[in-house]
């Protein structure tokens, strides 16, 4: 979808830190709301992002976008998330419900 798309463009282009400019799938998944393959470098979302909040589309980008530079859940990668997506708890929430 082009939304899905120009919001990686933007997120990627105000980003913090240097990273490679990632490919983009989009599809129907069950139990996550993206995914990120640091190898070859391919950010997933999922489809049902289009029936959420954009902020939330934004976060869910920020924080795949973030594996590229931490592939884990360190308190590293939550700190480069909030960097680039300070409202990421709220955006979090919405997406639990």
């Amino acid at each position: 979808s082009v939304l899905f798309k120009e919001h990686l463009d933007t997120c990627y282009n105000n980003f913090t830190r240097k990273i490679p400019y990632p490919s983009l799938t989009i599809r129907k998944m069950t139990t996550r709301w993206g995914v990120c393959n640091t190898k070859d470098h391919r950010v997933t979302l999922n489809l049902e992002l289009m029936k959420k909040p954009v902020y939330c589309l934004d976060y869910v980008i920020m924080h795949e976008l973030s594996h590229l530079i931490h592939a884990n859940h360190s308190s590293e990668f939550w700190k480069l998330v909030e960097e680039n997506c300070p409202y990421y708890k709220q955006a979090k929430k919405i997406l639990k419900e």
